[in-house]
């Protein structure tokens, strides 16, 4: 997200999108931000729900990317989190 996010502020400074293309790029970088995965990111969850959300998630940056006309970066196709917790507690918070 910290790439994308040097990514975004570099191609916003430039000048170079209208601003039809600005709002879209600001819109989806708030997206991104607010991204659920980091709610299911650890290997504390299911490995299946991981799995889904960080897909999801890589989605939302490679839009970005697009928007901003920027190449994808290599890392992100690389996983960040497998997840691996117990299913007993899918999709509800972890436990203390």
């Amino acid at each position: 997200l910290v790439e994308a996010k040097q990514a975004c502020d570099r191609v916003l400074a430039s000048g170079r999108l209208v601003p039809e293309q600005r709002q879209m790029v600001i819109a989806q970088l708030a997206v991104c931000e607010g991204s659920d995965w980091f709610w299911w990111f650890g290997d504390y969850n299911p490995a299946d729900s991981v799995r889904d959300f960080e897909q999801l998630y890589r989605q939302h940056l490679e839009k970005l990317y697009e928007l901003l006309g920027e190449p994808l970066p290599e890392a992100l196709s690389e996983p960040v989190s497998q997840g691996g917790g117990n299913m007993e507690n899918s999709g509800t918070m972890r436990r203390n």
